[in-house]
């Protein structure tokens, strides 16, 4: 009896030691932070255009033309050279424009024939090859909403029948000043126009911004600075929220499959290359964060879906990938301007990242960076720095040669990650249901008594 006592004891306790591991390796959604740290320099290729006005959303036709979004007007960019050039500004209607807060994110058809602009009720479409000319018939279509007109983002469904745009603020009386994702079924006609029928709407949590497609298109992430939640509480904290795009298409008001909390007002989202990461900015949190993809997929392991949590600099608006997705690079705003915060771009190391090892450098750039433009050969990073008025050209091309890709330059060491992809999750282990403590890394005691787990 004793030996079998002991036997039961020593099997109860290799469950524990399991079992702990699993939940000291859980993160949670990070808190918000004041100031990130201080940042070792990095040194990249760059140049400068100076604009008229702010800029916004930025996107690439192919690897010598880009567009971004400035003031009420479609900027058309010659990018041959690493300094790029402006070639045409290309007005908005001046009523639709004017009905809203100002041009947002840019969107770009797979065939790079077609740009779509979130501005106000919705977005205006391009045509790429008018638009590149210079064309006054350039504007091919105009997507009307009838929930908000603070239009910020737009995107397109997997075979762009879809067009779902983020309207920040949603309406008064409709949304209750909640954030909307707008649905519209797109339609283009033998004369090369579009149009765009609104199917109806869903809506999320407060302050709706970035908005993605999953790797297969059958879901539509989107990020709200404040949950419902935190606003009757007057506390802080995001939200990651999960929808289904077919239900989008039929029924959008009960398309929502999910949210899962995501910092302090996360606003931008973007995806890993092969689709298994969900990369989120946390702005008020200072940090960077990876979803597993798969996790979110399902409403089971949807609240254990955050895999690392990196540290960056002050106030992260903008994400993208370079490098055949090897680094990940954050656009650090400094929006707001505090005491001892500068901006600049974070570049992290992605496998660092994700296996438990954190490095990071910040390259100098104007104030408030905000989009980035990626060129489809990779090897260009475009940035518009809005309150600098200027787009920022960044040369990547070198970027896994430099000394921070091998031996770290002189200065910080970088700091430990706060996540790892191989780690376990304590809800697949062992099929036990278990208790999730807030807070990574806190020490939990384990107690055994009469052959059952606690956790004090």
């Amino acid at each position: 009896m004793l030996t079998q006592a002991i036997k039961h004891s020593m099997t109860s306790f290799a469950l524990v030691v399991l079992v702990l591991a699993a939940i000291a390796s859980a993160l949670s959604a990070p808190a918000c932070q004041t100031l990130a740290p201080t940042q070792q320099a990095l040194d990249l290729p760059s140049g400068n255009l100076t604009l008229h006005d702010r800029p916004f959303g930025i996107v690439f036709a192919s690897n010598d033309l880009a567009f971004s979004a400035i003031g009420g007007a479609l900027a058309v960019l010659n990018t041959t050279a690493l300094e790029p050039t402006l070639l045409h500004l290309l007005p908005f209607p001046r009523d639709f424009y004017d009905s809203g807060d100002g041009a947002g994110g840019l969107a770009i058809t797979q065939d790079k024939s077609t740009v779509y602009v979130a501005t106000g009720q919705g977005a205006v479409v391009f045509d790429v090859d008018k638009a590149s000319a210079g064309f006054n018939n350039s504007i091919i279509g105009l997507l009307r909403g009838t929930v908000g007109t603070s239009a910020i983002h737009v995107t397109l469904s997997a075979n762009e029948d879809l067009a779902f745009v983020s309207q920040e603020y949603g309406s008064k009386n409709a949304t209750k000043s909640r954030g909307a994702i707008e649905v519209f079924e797109l339609r283009r006609s033998d004369n090369g126009s579009l149009s765009g029928d609104q199917l109806g709407y869903a809506t999320l949590d407060y302050a709706l911004v970035g908005t993605a497609l999953s790797a297969d298109g059958s879901l539509l992430y989107g990020l709200s600075e404040l949950t419902v939640e935190a606003f009757k509480t007057n506390t802080t904290g995001g939200s990651l929220s999960v929808l289904d795009v077919t239900t989008l298409q039929t029924h959008p008001a009960h398309a929502l499959l999910r949210s899962v909390p995501a910092g302090c007002e996360p606003v931008r989202v973007v995806l890993s290359p092969d689709g298994n990461q969900v990369w989120v900015s946390a702005r008020a949190s200072n940090m960077l964060l990876a979803f597993d993809a798969s996790a979110l997929a399902t409403n089971g392991t949807a609240q254990d879906a955050l895999v690392a949590r990196v540290q960056v600099g002050d106030a992260p608006v903008g994400v993208a990938l370079v490098n055949n997705g090897s680094y990940v690079v954050t656009a650090d705003s400094n929006r707001f301007n505090k005491t001892g915060a500068v901006s600049g771009l974070t570049f992290v190391d992605v496998q660092a990242a994700l296996t438990g090892t954190q490095a990071f450098a910040r390259l100098p750039t104007g104030l408030f960076p905000r989009e980035f433009g990626v060129s489809p050969d990779g090897n260009k990073l475009l940035v518009s720095q809005y309150d600098s008025f200027a787009i920022q050209a960044v040369d990547v091309s070198h970027l896994g040669n430099t000394s921070y890709n091998s031996t770290w330059p002189s200065g910080p060491k970088p700091l430990p990650s706060t996540g790892g992809a191989g780690r376990a999750r304590a809800s697949n282990l062992l099929g036990l249901d278990l208790i999730h403590f807030g807070g990574f890394g806190q020490l939990l005691t384990p107690v055994l008594l009469a052959g059952a787990l606690l956790v004090v």
